[in-house]
């Protein structure tokens, strides 16, 4: 019988380290990879429902809020494939250049867990779905508040 513990402790700390660190090092990688896209969507949804709230029915007005959108998602590392946008315009008489017509951007992006790929031999990667929407009122002089 062995009554001698040296060197026991660093085994042991090396062990329970190395199962406890590696599955908080992805707790973090996974949580702050939802955090950038939650922040990227909020972003994106905000700056497309105020650019379509000052004139809504233009092409060119909607062409740069979809330009608005990727680009608030490639800020933050986001393939634009990623990236899901819906608009809706509200309003009694059915224009969305009525003042006080409400127009909401809807941005949906979707994370990717990272590693999965790898962990689930090259099968569809896991994902979560993240969700952003803003809202604008159509002014009586085409600018948004």
């Amino acid at each position: 019988m062995l009554t001698d513990d040296r060197g026991s402790a660093s085994l042991e700390f090396l062990t329970l380290g190395t199962l406890l660190i590696v599955p908080l090092a992805y707790l973090m990688l996974t949580l702050s990879a939802l955090q950038g896209a939650s922040i990227a969507g909020e972003s994106a949804a905000r700056s497309a429902a105020r650019l379509l709230a000052a004139d809504p029915e233009s092409a060119e007005t909607q062409a740069i809020a979809e330009e608005t959108i990727e680009l608030a998602a490639a800020d933050h590392g986001i393939e634009p494939h990623a990236v899901a946008q819906e608009v809706r315009c509200s309003s009694p008489d059915g224009h969305c250049a009525t003042p006080g017509a409400v127009v909401s951007v809807t941005v949906t992006i979707t994370v990717h867990l990272p590693f999965a790929p790898n962990l689930t031999g090259g099968a569809a990667a896991p994902s979560i779905p993240t969700t952003a929407t803003s809202s604008f009122t159509v002014t009586r002089f085409g600018l948004s508040t």
